[in-house]
């Protein structure tokens, strides 16, 4: 199956160049003649499938500076019985069929909104000039499986990724809530950690939802003067810890066309701890930093420590081809004392690393390793940059292991899969798309106990598999 769009210029914008650019055909592979290879043994104890989302634009667009714009599209792998199927997908909100319906995008971007026209209102378009995209992750969580984006609702897909449907969670979100892409499945019950972002105070309020999806607690936040960009919580043990960096979104410069954001470099960036069942947020400061992604937190004591992506500053610019966002930013470990606030901030390696992950039955416990996309080449004059490699930190001794992709290889972000018949970390896999000029676009699985290993199987896809954002492991999910 196809289904394809017509082609767009994309010349003038950067970060839809290379393995940017979005793909315009939906696709379906089968294993076999024509469809998926696979090299080396696809791990037999595992069914389920792995899914990627990622901005892909479907329209020509007017404004593309950072790859937050594009539409949600699904990139999927299912496995079972030792076999795989692969499709891609639209995720098609109402925002994408009004597009779909006109044969044009109807919204601007983040950088540059404008209103929206009559044409697209008549046809059930929101007024508002920022669409939700569905764009940044997506999880399986309480028996539904949702594509995520932190400034909107998120959308519940079928498991075919053949629909899409906005999700309030039976009126728990309201109008003017953003819940979080970025949420985290408790280890010890299955909660779903979550939040809410607003305009008005309280500016985030913590969500819990049970293991089925029902709404157990909100938890308001209280001591920030102004929404910022939060994009990343993390558990810790009975602590949800998130980093009040001076980064600020300004919506009426975006209507001037001006940057979104407002970088304050002169202010501390402010640490919250708060405890999951409720109460008043601890808060704590640090010296100016900022960060896209955690990676793991745990609760030691009285202390919190919380391992994550550091970056000097907010790396968002409004103007073409600024290469602000290939700024350093490698993982760190925070270490909170809940007692006295003190505040310490270590490098853990000088590695260019982002989309940290870790072993999802160890969320807010303690844990060995950490995994990571990581850049281990020189990316040249390009104003954008790339993954070469996938990392791995040892949390206990220090140290790293990587396995390197090749030159020109982009690889996405590490997932840890269980395997089910262990419980150590070391044991599992580590799925990613990577797109080699070699070998084209694949599946890769590694293995999460030795990576120099290199690839324990690649799932050979005979179509292009563009960069994106944020991957999960759906367990048990099949077609």
């Amino acid at each position: 199956m196809t289904t394809q769009r017509p082609e767009m210029d994309l010349s003038r914008f950067p970060y839809l160049q290379g393995n940017y650019a979005p793909v315009l055909t939906e696709s379906t592979f089968e294993e076999g003649e024509g469809g998926l290879r696979v090299e080396g043994r696809i791990p037999e104890q595992i069914t389920g499938a792995f899914m990627r989302n990622g901005p892909n634009v479907a329209w020509q667009p007017d404004h593309y500076v950072y790859p937050v714009d594009g539409d949600g599209m699904i990139h999927a792998v299912y496995f079972k019985d030792g076999r795989v199927h692969y499709r891609n997908r639209w995720v098609r909100s109402k925002y994408f069929q009004v597009e779909e319906a006109l044969g044009r995008a109807c919204w601007g971007s983040h950088g540059k909104p404008h209103p929206v026209d009559e044409e697209a209102i008549a046809l059930g378009g929101s007024p508002h000039p920022f669409k939700n995209p569905a764009n940044t992750s997506v999880l399986f969580h309480g028996g539904n499986l949702f594509a995520l984006f932190e400034a909107g609702f998120p959308h519940v897909l079928s498991s075919d990724l053949e629909s899409a449907e906005e999700f309030d969670y039976h009126g728990v979100l309201q109008a003017g809530d953003g819940l979080t892409a970025h949420p985290k499945i408790c280890a010890r019950n299955g909660d779903l950690i979550s939040n809410t972002q607003r305009f008005t105070e309280p500016y985030l309020t913590i969500q819990i939802f049970d293991k089925n999806g029902r709404h157990k607690r909100a938890i308001p936040v209280y001591g920030m003067h102004r929404r910022a960009m939060i994009h990343d919580i993390q558990l810790c043990g009975d602590y949800i810890v998130g980093l009040f960096a001076p980064a600020f979104p300004d919506i009426e410069a975006a209507m001037r066309g001006e940057n979104p954001f407002i970088w304050e470099a002169d202010r501390p960036t402010r640490i919250f701890a708060v405890h999951r069942d409720g109460g008043e947020p601890i808060w704590f400061e640090a010296p100016t930093f900022f960060s896209w992604h955690f990676c793991n937190g745990f609760q030691s004591g009285g202390k919190l420590y919380i391992d994550y992506i550091w970056m000097d500053s907010m790396p968002v610019s409004n103007e073409l081809g600024t290469g602000v966002e290939s700024q350093m930013r490698n993982m760190h470990r925070l270490t909170l004392d809940l007692a006295s606030k003190a505040v310490t901030n270590e490098k853990v390696g000088p590695t260019y690393c982002e989309f940290s992950r870790a072993d999802e039955r160890r969320c807010g416990l303690s844990y060995r390793y950490g995994f990571a996309a990581a850049a281990t080449h020189e990316w040249g004059e390009s104003p954008n940059h790339a993954y070469n490699a996938t990392i791995r930190y040892d949390m206990e001794s220090g140290s790293s292991q990587f396995w390197d992709f090749g030159e020109g290889a982009n690889a996405g972000e590490p997932v840890h899969i269980a395997n089910p018949d262990s419980d150590r970390e070391e044991d599992g896999f580590l799925m990613s798309y990577v797109t080699s000029p070699a070998e084209g676009a694949f599946l890769s699985i590694l293995s999460a106990g030795d990576l120099t290993r290199g690839s324990l199987a690649k799932i050979h896809i005979p179509a292009r598999v563009p960069n994106g954002f944020h991957a999960n492991w759906m367990n048990g999910l099949t077609l």
